[in-house]
């Protein structure tokens, strides 16, 4: 595989990019992306990549920039230039400093950017680095069960090219094969309240989970991934009967799994009857159609194919920048009510027009811009209620259903309503004040920050980012200096052992009070009552 990253100061283009097309078809992978040149730079240096696909034009460093730097400290991937009709005096120069090949944003068509991957693939074969990893690469292929993999794979994911040769064998070992296409998302889709899933990371522990489960339901399968949280399985049942009582009972099976191990939920769509190997294309195809209908209907998890027709998307334009001016007015009059009916008046217009999975994550992300601009031009105080916008571009992009999509909308008005209910009920002078008095009246418990943030009816995020901008200290300092205020005082009369004083201020243990004292005061609670009796 080319390793591939991309760089573009405009999320929505990244995103434009990589859906684009199959990179997988092109034997190619993105390892990253980045939002502009010195990102990109420490990117290039941790991932090393073959390939990168650069915007000329960028804030800090922009394109021509990061080639020469890149080309200073030694590193030689292939470049391909992204730029607008009006710079292309620039790309010509890009083009004298190496690049390979530039692509104009306004028209790319994904014919274009397959022959110019094909121009820097032809570069990255010339490099002695990518020559040992086509060995390796070589060699894995050699492997049977690889071979078996790569079969599949071109049958069902490849790009279609020529007529496949399908082994005997592999036909006598499915000879009533089906396709399970299954997309798997977090359980918590709610905003802000997720962790980035590295579906790479955890694949060869999915890959070993599944083969355990298919083994019980399938006398032969093959696992492939289609994309980063989606997977092919291609599996022939024990009985030639097509069992969906079964097939409902695997993906049962599957999902407690996922729950289990991932936090993950999946959606299930499966084909019709087999009618043998060569017609797995249009199985797989009935498999996506069946996940089409899942997007408009989300009332069961597992769709089987049945000839079921997705309801259409509204052929008109869904745009969403009518509503900004409101949004705006909502924004600077810290309106939470106006800003809750904006939201519910978006969510009408979700279920009227019923976009497409496309149209309603630009719509989304549309969104999360705008306001993210609106309150960011505040000042930075705010900046750690909102997440990075790749992030927010990756964890919609995986929403499965349009009605996870309002439940993610519902859930991004709500967190805006408690941050403006917030800024208009708590001064922030006033809000430190009231954490340290809370802090002194608890000082005895085991005091955490998601307590106080819930005594005080406010988010952890805003109290901690609050108290550290007003006090110059992070709140779990305050209350370990409150405590250990209180822990000398204790030891200062003599009548109890250093445990007991760890346990009377709510200390997990002696040993974590010991570190704690010590850190605060530079000796231990042992040196400190030592040096009181001293005469």
């Amino acid at each position: 595989m080319y390793r591939i990253v991309l760089v573009d100061d405009e999320p929505l283009i990244l995103a434009g990019i990589v859906s684009l097309i199959r990179w997988e078809d092109w034997d190619c992978t993105v390892v990253g992306k980045a939002t502009n040149g010195p990102k990109a730079l420490e990117l290039i240096h941790e991932v090393l990549p073959d390939i990168v696909i650069t915007d000329i034009r960028m804030p800090v460093m922009n394109g021509l920039e990061l080639m020469e730097e890149c080309r200073r400290q030694g590193y030689h991937p292939a470049f391909i230039i992204l730029t607008n009709l009006e710079e292309f005096q620039l790309a010509r120069k890009a083009v004298s400093l190496g690049a390979i090949d530039y692509l104009v944003k306004l028209n790319l068509e994904p014919e274009q950017l397959c022959d110019a991957l094909d121009r820097a693939k032809r570069f990255c074969d010339q490099q002695e680095s990518h020559q040992n990893r086509q060995l390796y690469d070589q060699l894995l292929r050699d492997n049977a069960g690889q071979l078996e993999q790569n079969i599949f794979y071109q049958l069902l994911l490849g790009p279609g090219t020529g007529e496949l040769v399908i082994p005997e064998e592999l036909s006598a070992r499915y000879p009533y094969p089906l396709v399970i296409q299954f997309t798997m998302q977090p359980e918590q889709i709610r905003f802000n309240t997720f962790d980035p899933y590295d579906f790479p990371f955890i694949r060869q522990q999915l890959t070993d989970i599944l083969s355990g489960i298919c083994s019980r339901y399938f006398q032969a399968f093959t696992i492939l991934f289609s994309a980063e949280n989606c997977i092919l399985l291609t599996g022939c049942l024990k009985t030639a009967d097509y069992a969906k009582a079964a097939l409902s009972e695997f993906c049962s099976k599957v999902n407690g799994t996922l729950n289990i191990y991932f936090g993950l939920k999946a959606v299930f769509g499966i084909c019709d009857a087999p009618e043998g190997i060569q017609y797995l294309p249009q199985a797989a195809a009935h498999a996506r159609d069946a996940m089409k209908h899942y997007y408009y209907d989300s009332s069961s998890p597992v769709i089987f194919y049945d000839q079921q027709t997705p309801p259409s998307a509204a052929h008109r334009d869904f745009n969403i920048n009518l509503l900004k001016r409101p949004i705006a007015s909502a924004v600077t009059q810290n309106n939470s009510s106006q800003l809750k009916s904006i939201f519910a008046e978006l969510a009408d217009l979700f279920h009227e027009y019923h976009p497409s999975h496309s149209q309603a994550v630009s719509a989304c992300i549309n969104l999360y811009t705008y306001l993210n601009g609106l309150f960011l031009n505040e000042g930075s105080r705010y900046s750690h209620i909102f997440p990075d916008t790749l992030d927010i571009v990756e964890h919609v992009k995986q929403l499965i259903s349009l009605q996870d999509i309002l439940i993610w909308l519902d859930s991004f008005s709500k967190q805006l309503c408690l941050l403006m209910e917030e800024r208009r009920e708590k001064p922030l002078d006033k809000l430190v004040c009231q954490t340290k008095q809370y802090v002194r009246e608890h000082y005895r418990e085991k005091l955490t920050l998601s307590d106080i943030a819930n005594h005080l009816n406010i988010s952890p995020g805003h109290l901690s980012n609050t108290f550290r901008k007003v006090s110059d200290m992070t709140l779990s300092d305050y209350i370990a200096q409150v405590k250990i205020e209180e822990a000398m005082k204790l030891i200062d009369t003599h009548q109890y052992l250093i445990y007991e004083v760890a346990d009377m201020l709510g200390f997990e243990n002696a040993y974590y009070f010991s570190k704690v004292f010590r850190k605060v005061t530079g000796q231990s609670p042992r040196e400190y009552e030592q040096a009181g009796r001293t005469p």
